[in-house]
């Protein structure tokens, strides 16, 4: 049998599974259509491209190595930023080094001053001098209340996580204390007025009818601000499940303050790069070394010329600081975004989110660097021109005519509206970058077209919460700046020695809380809504796909749906569409019934 070489057929064995095998020919968004093409655009060859270079490994959030994007604005601010500092260091070097001296308000009323400065000797005789008639009230407060001022700082973080934890178990009962606050506030302000002038009084009259308004437009919304409180607990519980997104945005905020501080400082010397001269304006009095204006009243006859290129710099060195600003703002969207979409679209049953904020501040910081530097470049563009928009206003009030003013006012509200709706595009187009890692400008072309396809539904999320909780955070800094100037006032209202003025100090110390607090709040507040803003923008890319990630979010959503439809009975004859983008009702292959798309066959149903 060894040498048997008779051709046998093989022995059939059992045919093991084969392996799933990846078709790499079809690009992966052609095999699922919809989140791309609707929010990106209806280029379906482009974004196959897209999509076939950028494999999104669970249909959505891109967790693969991302390509750069919008490299040359990173560029920019780089040059920028080491401009900034390395002129800032010429200036420094070039500083007057008496300018404080020389520049003092006192000796500016001199009109000797301009053309002969005194000795450094003089000038700090004259300055110790001035000194000595100095109040230190400022200072005895902080040596007295050194201790309460650092447990009012502890106290602060604590409210400001009692906040968020309010918000996490009772949210409509917080939601609804706040709206019953403010609605009370108003009517107890028409009481005391109406007591201090009469019944019949203008003012209380206003207030009562003011309330009235206030109380009847939350009972119109009372739906919404259901809704809005259960979305508010939903964003509570991503922060919970993702503590650490919070030490990321601290850590943005004090990058921040680490970039602030040497930028002032260059101002600062920047200013101090110049000399004294003599006002133009400031008339001379015959026989006087004093001045006067116009009017004839004193005024200084000299004044500190700063240098024209340090003017430059200075103007320089501000529109970078703001420029550094948005862009701590856009970093800390992007995160947050990043952060929540891991978490919303993660598998049914996640309990653990270990690395999502790493990875969504090195995307930050990395890849799409360049994104948010254009993106924070935009915002900066919008402050600056609301601030002129702001100026002119203010000069049509002061020194235009009755026309010029109505004229004003109409084009610089509308300004205002269009500085409105850029922010909201930028913000969503941050949060659509930091889900896929595309650039900025399509990102804004995404999110436009998806702000036109629910404008309806967003409209609401776009000011309630942030209302809410503005007022949820005034009434606990105010209540916690209360409690501790109260507690102030009992111990030191004992105390034998060192409180000349108890009562002072403790409303000083009751309003420095106040604000600690309302500090604390704002950034929570701040952190909440962003939360709520990147919910909003999965839960759309949730209904192109036909998913459900989030149950709880879809049924807040459906509900503020089935409202709309309700109020707006759709095209054709056909009720409960969705804001006129309905189409025929359809039967799906699983036997579901839906409204079309009129957009196009394969989008959602």
């Amino acid at each position: 049998p060894l040498l048997d070489t008779t051709h046998r057929p093989p022995r059939a064995h059992p045919a093991l599974p084969r392996p799933p095998v990846r078709d790499t020919n079809i690009a992966p968004m052609t095999r699922d259509p919809g989140v791309y093409q609707q929010l990106v655009g209806d280029d379906r060859a482009a974004d196959d491209d897209r999509a076939a270079a950028a494999d999104l490994t669970d249909g959505v959030y891109r967790h693969g190595p991302r390509e750069a994007r919008d490299v040359t604005y990173g560029r920019v601010y780089a040059v920028v930023a080491a401009a900034v500092f390395i002129l800032g260091c010429v200036a420094s070097n070039n500083a007057e080094s008496h300018y404080e001296k020389l520049a003092d308000p006192d000796l500016m009323r001199a009109a000797s001053h301009c053309d002969a400065s005194r000795s450094p000797d003089a000038l700090n005789a004259y300055r110790r001098s001035l000194a000595e008639d100095d109040e230190v009230d400022g200072a005895m407060f902080l040596r007295h209340a050194a201790t309460w001022l650092a447990l009012s700082t502890l106290g602060a973080v604590a409210v400001g996580l009692a906040f968020l934890a309010a918000f996490r178990t009772h949210a409509r009962a917080t939601v609804w204390a706040m709206v019953y606050f403010k609605t009370g506030v108003i009517f107890a302000l028409a009481l005391v007025v109406s007591s201090t002038d009469g019944a019949g009084s203008g003012p209380g009259l206003f207030l009562a009818l003011l309330g009235c308004l206030t109380a009847f437009v939350f009972w119109l919304w009372r739906r919404e601000i259901d809704l809005v409180a259960r979305l508010l607990a939903v964003a509570s519980k991503s922060l919970q499940d993702n503590p650490h997104v919070v030490t990321a945005i601290v850590g943005v905020k004090l990058a921040l303050l680490t970039l602030t501080a040497p930028t002032f400082a260059f101002v600062s010397a920047a200013y101090r790069n110049g000399e004294v001269v003599r006002d133009p304006d400031a008339v001379l009095q015959s026989g006087k070394d004093t001045c006067v204006d116009e009017n004839g009243d004193r005024t200084p006859c000299c004044v500190w010329a700063t240098d024209d290129w340090a003017s430059a710099y200075v103007v320089m060195a501000t529109l970078f600081w703001l420029w550094t600003a948005m862009l701590a703002f856009e970093v800390r969207m992007f995160t947050v975004a990043g952060v929540t979409a891991q978490w919303y679209f993660a598998p049914p049953g996640s309990s653990r989110f270990a690395g999502t904020t790493i990875k969504s501040v090195k995307n930050a910081l990395g890849p799409s660097f360049g994104s948010l530097a254009l993106g924070s470049l935009v915002l900066t563009a919008v402050n600056v021109a609301r601030e002129i928009n702001q100026n002119a206003r203010r000069n049509a009030r002061e020194n235009g005519g009755g026309a010029i003013q109505i004229v004003a006012c109409l084009v610089t509200t509308c300004l205002d509206c269009v500085y409105a709706v850029i922010q909201h595009v930028t913000k969503y187009a941050t949060i659509q970058c930091a889900i896929t890692g595309a650039a900025f400008c399509d990102a804004a072309v995404a999110v436009s077209r998806m702000l036109t396809d629910n404008f309806l539904n967003a409209y609401a999320v776009w000011w309630l919460p942030g209302t809410l909780l503005g007022s949820a955070a005034f009434v606990f800094a105010a209540a916690y700046g209360t409690c501790v100037g109260v507690a102030g006032y009992v111990a030191w209202n004992g105390a034998s020695r060192g409180h000349e003025n108890p009562g002072g100090e403790s409303v000083l110390l009751g309003f420095v809380s106040f604000f600690l607090a309302l500090v604390a709040l704002n950034f929570c507040v701040t952190v909440l809504l962003d939360v709520v803003d990147c919910v909003f923008v999965c839960y759309v890319m949730d209904l192109d796909r036909q998913r459900n990630s989030r149950p709880e979010v879809h049924e807040i959503y459906e509900e503020v749906k089935a409202k709309t439809a309700k109020a707006a009975p759709a095209e054709g004859g056909a009720a409960g569409g969705t804001a006129g983008g309905s189409g025929a009702v359809v039967r799906g292959p699983g036997g579901d019934i839906a409204y079309g798309n009129r957009r196009g066959a394969d989008d959602n149903l």
